[in-house]
C-alpha cells in the first residue's frame, strides 16, 4: 500500500488507512510571499527524509496565507522519495497510538502526520490527547514519524482569563506552553502587504489567461481586497470572480 500511494487519511474509529488517490497538484514555487517559511519547512522535511532527527512543525498565523497549501505541496516537491503523509482529524488524535504501530512496521518510509486547522477550546480533551501522542507516554514514538500541524492561533488555545474557580491561573499557562513547546519548529504566517497581494494576483491572472490591462486589474483587485482581504486565498478567489465579470 505504501509503495503504491503517497498520502492517506486516518479513520480513527475503524483503525483504517484510506489511500488518497488524487494528490493535490500544488507547486511550491508558485506560493508567493512566504519564501522564508518555504525554506524552513523544506529543510526540515529534507533532513527528515534523510533519516536525521528533526522537529515537529507548527505553522500558525493569518488565515488564507498558504499554511495548508504549503504542507500539501510537499507531496509533489518530494514525490520520488520515501515520504508519506497521513492526515489525522483532531477528533482522532487519541487513536494515533494505533497508527504508530503501522508506521513502526514500515521503517523504510518516512511519515508526516498532518493535523490541519488545529486549535482547542477550554476543557477540550483532545488538548491532553495530543500531548500524550507527541510524548508517546511509556511507549517510544517511531523515529520515522513526525507531526506537522497548522493553526490560526499562535498558542493553539484562546488567551487565558482568570477564573474564579482556579487558584493558580499560571498553571493553565504552563500547561498550554507545554504542548506548544512540543513543536520545536514554529513558523509564523503574516498578513500580506498590498504589493505582495498584487504580485499574487498578477501570477494567477497570467496563469489563467486573464487579459486585462495591469492598471485595471489592480484597481479591481484593490476593490476586492476591501471586502475579502489581501491574502493568497483572496487573490485566487478574485481571479475566479473575473470569470463571471466582476
Amino acid at each position: 500500500m505504501f509503495a503504491q500511494y503517497q498520502a492517506f487519511t486516518w479513520e480513527g474509529k475503524g483503525r483504517n488507512l484510506k489511500p488518497v488517490i488524487r494528490i493535490p497538484k500544488h507547486n511550491i514555487d508558485e506560493l508567493y510571499g512566504i519564501e522564508k517559511q518555504k525554506k524552513l519547512i523544506i529543510s526540515n522535511t529534507k533532513a527528515f527524509i534523510e533519516g536525521k532527527k528533526v522537529n515537529n512543525v507548527l505553522l500558525w498565523g493569518e488565515r488564507g496565507t498558504g499554511k495548508t497549501t504549503l504542507i500539501r505541496s510537499l507531496l509533489n516537491y518530494f514525490k520520488n522519495t520515501p515520504l508519506r503523509m497521513i492526515q489525522v482529524l483532531k477528533t482522532d488524535i487519541i487513536t494515533t497510538a494505533y497508527l504508530y504501530d503501522i508506521i513502526y512496521e514500515n521503517g523504510e518510509y518516512r511519515f508526516i502526520i498532518f493535523i490541519d486547522d488545529l486549535s482547542f477550546n477550554e476543557g477540550e480533551q483532545e488538548f491532553r490527547d495530543l500531548k500524550i501522542v507527541m510524548d508517546g507516554g511509556i511507549e517510544e514514538i517511531p523515529d520515522n514519524s513526525l507531526i506537522y500541524a497548522t493553526s490560526n492561533r499562535r498558542n493553539l488555545m484562546p488567551a487565558v482569563s482568570k477564573s474564579e474557580n482556579e487558584l493558580f491561573p499560571e498553571d493553565s499557562i504552563q500547561e498550554r506552553a507545554s504542548l506548544l513547546e512540543r513543536f520545536g519548529l514554529r513558523i509564523g504566517f503574516y498578513r500580506f502587504s498590498e504589493e505582495q497581494y498584487f504580485e499574487i494576483v498578477r501570477h494567477y491572472a497570467k496563469k489563467d489567461g486573464i487579459n486585462i490591462p495591469d492598471e485595471e486589474l489592480l484597481k479591481k483587485a484593490r476593490e476586492w481586497a476591501l471586502i475579502h482581504g489581501t491574502t493568497g486565498r483572496s487573490a485566487y478567489q478574485f481571479i475566479l470572480s473575473l470569470q463571471i465579470g466582476f
